[in-house]
């Protein structure tokens, strides 16, 4: 460990601390985000089965939305300015692909070319158009 001459810890390693909290957050974030979708999927699975009551799904999904939106403020407030406007940059390019791919293919089903949009396709497409998009703002092009 690099340190100045009063003991302190330099810059570097202050800087490398930080990095690997941000890591070692952004995991816990992860794994949690992994928990509940795993939770999520098998008590709709019970409640589809008649193994569980309604009431409990709209708890259980209740929780899981507070936990996303604590994460998400959190997660906002942990990360410098550049970050933040790369993030909001990267979301706002996947928000408009999902709405251009949903307004496509809605035209199309509308006049009876292609079978009735669904959600999770349109979803995916938001989901890896802005991981994209946030990949070349890392890369550069901005």
């Amino acid at each position: 460990m690099i340190q100045e001459n009063n003991g302190a810890p330099s810059g570097e390693t202050k800087l490398k601390a930080r990095r690997g909290k941000f890591w070692r957050y952004l995991a816990i974030a992860f794994l949690a985000s992994f928990a509940a979708g795993i939770a999520t999927g098998y008590l709709t699975g019970m409640f589809e089965d008649g193994a569980l009551p309604m009431w409990v799904l709209f708890i259980v999904w209740a929780l899981v939305f507070i936990g996303l939106a604590w994460f998400t403020r959190d997660y906002f407030r942990r990360i410098d300015e550049l970050d933040l406007m790369d993030n909001l940059w990267s979301h706002l390019v996947g928000y408009y692909a999902a709405v251009l791919i949903f307004g496509l293919w809605y035209l199309l089903h509308d006049i009876g070319e292609v079978a009735e949009p669904a959600a999770l396709p349109i979803i995916l497409v938001m989901i890896v158009v802005t991981f994209i998009a946030y990949g070349a703002r890392k890369l550069g092009f901005r």
